[in-house]
């Protein structure tokens, strides 16, 4: 059983939500007999991963070039620069089944020379409107940058529907997106998202501080780590502890100004699911409903408390092991209500019921295989 699959960035070390997805995904289908042949594209600082090659038949690597010359194709620009005749030659000396990750990577669903073959998408988000909502956090500040993100978004959303029309069927990592790309392809299914927990390990008794955790140099999580700061733990004397990658000069002086307040730059995966442990509440929230929400997933395996808000819940089915609370005050009095209260074994009983059968990766490693149709050989 051969496969293969197109990841837009090299999935190891698997430090953001995109790439943990496609590196737990390839470890949970080759404990399926799956050979996985890899295509992933190199830039920024990330190198070729030995430690990919445990888990895959074939690991294979393209320089993606980032000139911006790219803008202005009408193709946008994450696809634009996904583009790669070698790809293309390699995904043409057999006929496996080629599952895409993102619309990143689907600009050659409709190729020619691909013709005939299983061609699956795994939507990671409806990517137009994630890239909408991205200018719209942007601030005015950095004109720049909100332009591309807006002008990406028009692309996506013009180039989408050819996309959908030629792959053969689309996986998506939330029901909402299911349900967007249910009412434009039949063939529409919605596996959760891959991950690093077997099982859940939350810890009984209290922790000593409230954590918030995501990659910092994204604008939704730059904006909700500022606005808690600001809205919530200005007003509550109660150890506050952001975590993250590369945040931005603007969240490190804030921080500053708060003697309870501590950001921890640039965690690695050991220490990050320290904090997420020993945490006692693990406080997510998000000003979009687009996105894989693995941080959700993690804190709810790995750590006590969760208070949420709305849209950090959206579409994922597990508001029923969260504190939904949406206005700074609600968040506030939560939190200080919850502070002292210990985490009992009930509730990690509870979310083992949830969390280990419907967020198995042994269990939707076996879905996608269901959707995939092996070819002999």
């Amino acid at each position: 059983m051969f496969l293969h699959i197109v990841s837009f960035d090299i999935p190891y070390p698997a430090n953001y939500g995109g790439v943990i997805v496609i590196f737990n995904q390839i470890k949970a289908l080759q404990q399926q007999g799956v050979k996985v042949i890899l295509h992933c594209f190199q830039y920024g600082d990330r190198k070729p991963q030995q430690e990919l090659e445990r888990f895959c038949h074939e690991v294979h690597y393209y320089k993606r070039s980032r000139s911006i010359y790219y803008q202005l194709s009408l193709l946008p620009f994450i696809m634009r620069t996904r583009e790669n005749s070698n790809l293309l030659k390699r995904l043409r000396k057999d006929n496996h089944p080629i599952l895409f990750e993102g619309m990143h990577t689907a600009a050659y669903v409709w190729h020619k020379k691909l013709r005939g073959r299983q061609k699956i998408v795994r939507m990671h988000n409806v990517e137009w409107q994630y890239y909408e909502n991205l200018s719209r956090l942007t601030p005015p500040s950095e004109p720049l940058e909100k332009t591309y993100y807006f002008v990406e978004s028009i692309k996506l959303q013009r180039i989408e529907p050819k996309v959908v029309l030629h792959t053969d069927e689309i996986i998506t990592l939330s029901t909402n997106d299911a349900n967007y790309y249910r009412e434009i392809k039949a063939n529409t299914h919605y596996i959760p998202a891959f991950h690093p927990n077997a099982a859940v390990e939350s810890q009984t008794g209290r922790g000593e501080y409230v954590l918030f955790h995501g990659k910092l140099s994204v604008p939704d999580n730059d904006q909700a780590a500022t606005w808690l700061i600001e809205e919530v733990f200005s007003k509550i004397d109660i150890p506050f502890i952001i975590a993250g990658m590369e945040p931005t000069g603007g969240l490190r002086d804030l921080v500053q100004r708060y003697e309870h307040i501590q950001l921890i730059e640039n965690p690695d995966e050991r220490r990050m699911n320290e904090l997420i442990s020993s945490a006692h509440i693990n406080l997510l929230v998000s000003f979009q409903s687009a996105g894989i929400k693995l941080k959700l997933i993690n804190a709810l395996f790995r750590g006590r408390f969760c208070v949420v808000n709305k849209l950090m819940i959206s579409g994922t089915g597990l508001a029923e092991l969260c504190y939904v609370r949406n206005s700074a005050a609600a968040i506030r009095q939560t939190i200080e209500a919850l502070i002292n209260a210990p985490f009992e074994r009930s509730r990690v009983e509870e979310r083992r019921t949830l969390l280990e059968t419907e967020f198995s990766n042994e269990r939707n490693a076996k879905k996608l295989m269901e959707i995939i149709k092996f070819q002999d050989g």
